[in-house]
């Protein structure tokens, strides 16, 4: 069944590639791209408080993670894990961040391996669950702008599935291995405040599509800005390029498009919604390599692994 799941994953991200090389090639406007660009280019200010607001986002998923462990931990342990995940994940074809969050954890803070791996993976859990809890509420807002249609249901109902699926084959065991853990961590005071934080980063992570669709003046709500990036996100589960490439672009350009954006200018503004994401991502990463250095081969070897321990 976990062979199934894999190759039903692979052949939809191997599908979303093929069709957003196959409108690149074909219906890329390069003029429309150089257009929004320059506008983007013109609005410093409005792009460098995106990305503040964006890095706040990971500060909310830091904090959560020090108060889910009942603030034995110092912030910056849990924000260089972050910083460092960021920018793997931006490198390679997978998730591989979450081990070498957890590794930081380990090494840096002295907990045990279960209480570190579990603490990622439920802060894990915690984005999945707020990014399906905002996409299922957006559903309501698409169906009144435009009356839901078949590719909407089953685009959304087909993550949800593979999310769902994710949980199922790859995180159910770990939890179920490491019950008593994961059974301290929920029942914590800090639970709940934590999960309130990760809800919350994921509403000001929307900023940077928002101030690229302000810049540009491409007409979009708050609230449309927050469900697209949502989906958006949701969305890397099928994930089989660095960053997510083509994969972000095409369903951010689903997301837009279901708001009378057409499909020309929603892939040219996840472009740079994009571009500005991976510049953030290895920015930090930097900084955390700097501030805190692991050796590349070290990190090549928690990236193999699978789980979170």
């Amino acid at each position: 069944m976990k062979s199934i799941y894999k190759s039903l994953k692979f052949i939809i991200g191997l599908g979303i590639l093929c069709y957003f090389i196959w409108f690149i090639a074909t219906g890329w406007d390069h003029e429309q791209f150089k257009r929004l660009l320059y506008q983007l280019i013109l609005h410093p200010v409005m792009v460098i408080s995106s990305m503040v607001i964006y890095g706040s986002s990971f500060y909310l998923k830091g904090i959560a993670t020090k108060k889910l462990l009942g603030d034995q931990i110092k912030l910056s342990s849990a924000m260089y894990g972050l910083w460092y995940s960021l920018a793997l994940n931006h490198l390679l074809p997978i998730k591989g961040g979450d081990v070498l969050r957890s590794y930081i954890l380990y090494e840096r803070e002295g907990l045990s391996k279960s209480a570190s791996a579990q603490s990622v993976i439920i802060v894990r859990l915690m984005d999945i669950l707020s990014l399906c809890l905002l996409v299922s509420l957006g559903i309501s807002f698409v169906a009144l702008e435009n009356p839901l249609s078949t590719d909407v249901i089953l685009v959304v109902g087909g993550i949800i599935l593979l999310v769902i699926g994710w949980i199922s084959y790859y995180k159910r065991q770990f939890l179920y291995q490491q019950w008593n853990v994961t059974l301290s961590l929920i029942k914590g005071r800090g639970f709940s405040y934590a999960f309130f934080l990760v809800f919350i980063s994921w509403i000001l992570e929307a900023a940077l599509l928002l101030s690229v669709c302000i810049a540009t003046n491409t007409g979009i709500s708050t609230f449309q800005g927050i469900w697209v990036n949502s989906l958006t996100i949701l969305g890397q589960v099928f994930q089989i390029t660095p960053g997510g490439l083509a994969n972000y672009e095409t369903i951010m350009a689903f997301g837009l498009n279901q708001f009378s954006i057409p499909m020309e200018t929603g892939i040219t503004i996840a472009v740079l919604t994009h571009g500005i994401k991976f510049i953030f991502s290895y920015s930090v990463g930097l900084y955390a390599l700097v501030k805190y250095p692991i050796s590349l081969t070290l990190i090549k070897k928690l990236s193999k692994r699978k789980g979170g321990a």
